[in-house]
């Protein structure tokens, strides 16, 4: 899915990406100047009409690109962007009338005493506002997709840092509490390394791929959490799967955020809890994550990493994904519901 939104990635080399921009500009021009009919003209003059003519059909377009929509329609300034379209093509039609007796000496003889007609001013404008909405409609679709391709780009780069590290304290604290079980509880320890290792091994080996099975996501957590309660020895882990997940495929690391998160802010002070509870059944995915919050941490729950999740789900699950937070009276709650 995450393919899907990307591709947008039509701009995802330097060389394409200018390649792709040059055929934006250069088809248009030459597909208007093919058609553009200038038979009324003496034929050794029509190219040089035909340029002309063109020259002035792209004003419109390009002024739109370059200066109304960025200066008017992108901050909402609705009516000065609708008062300013409209004096351009009045100008540009007042233009076309002032020059016209340059060219007049250029037309076939028949042609010389040619008027605008009602449908000649009617024929100008319709052409000239479907280029205004036409260039509207290119500009706003060709931002929409690069600021998607860049948001895209910077969650990626945030993602891989995220699968690249475990937090050193982390292990520092894991590895001073193996050396101490080591002496005291040599089965224990030898927990404390398998289950490390299947944290290292998920990070080596799994968090690179684009999905990984849920289960394989659980185990993860499992481990993790296992490895905590070394350090939070209050810390009471509840965690509830059910439901058919077996064939579930999930993006790695997506629970993490919010398990970690649920770690750093609990109430170590008080009664520390983590109630993790996963279902999956007809095509969904349900994923909460509840847990006590510290009075130190009551304001800083919730932050970067759960900010990076949001970001992640709506690249990953547009319009497909329900997301719940709710932090109040010394518990916060999570809750994420995936169509799968």
């Amino acid at each position: 899915m995450a393919e899907i939104l990307t591709i947008g990635s039509y701009v995802r080399h330097k060389y394409r990406r200018v390649a792709v921009k040059a055929c934006w500009h250069i088809l248009p021009v030459l597909f208007f100047y093919l058609i553009i009919d200038m038979q009324e003209y003496q034929p050794i003059w029509q190219p040089l009409m035909r340029a002309i003519a063109l020259l002035f059909l792209l004003v419109v377009p390009y002024t739109n690109i370059y200066y109304l929509i960025p200066s008017f329609l992108v901050k909402a300034r609705y009516k000065t962007y609708i008062v300013s379209s409209c004096i351009l093509i009045t100008w540009l039609f007042l233009l076309t009338i002032w020059t016209r007796p340059w060219f007049t000496p250029l037309l076939r003889p028949e042609n010389s005493f040619l008027l605008y007609t009602v449908k000649d001013v009617l024929v100008f404008y319709v052409l000239m506002i479907f280029l205004l909405a036409a260039s509207t409609v290119v500009s706003l679709l060709g931002q929409w997709l690069e600021n998607r391709y860049y948001k895209a780009e910077c969650l990626k780069k945030e993602l891989e840092n995220l699968k690249k590290q475990l937090s050193p304290h982390f292990l520092f604290n894991t590895l001073n509490n193996l050396d101490v079980l080591i002496y005291k509880d040599q089965d224990q320890a030898s927990e404390v390394v398998h289950r490390l290792s299947g944290l290292l091994g998920y990070q080596l080996y799994l968090a690179s791929n684009k999905n990984v099975s849920l289960q394989q996501e659980i185990t993860m957590v499992e481990d993790f959490l296992f490895l905590e309660k070394l350090r939070h020895d209050r810390l009471e882990v509840k965690l509830d799967v059910n439901g058919a997940i077996a064939n579930i495929q999930v993006p790695p690391l997506l629970l993490m955020p919010f398990v970690e998160n649920a770690v750093k802010h609990n109430d170590y002070d008080g009664q520390a809890y983590i109630h993790l509870q996963i279902s999956g059944n007809e095509g969904q995915l349900i994923f909460r994550c509840i847990n006590a919050v510290g009075a130190v941490h009551s304001n800083e729950v919730g932050g970067s990493g759960l900010k990076n999740i949001c970001r992640r789900l709506e690249i990953l699950y547009p319009a497909h994904h329900t997301i719940t937070i709710e932090n109040k009276n010394k518990v916060f709650a999570a809750e994420i519901i995936l169509d799968i």
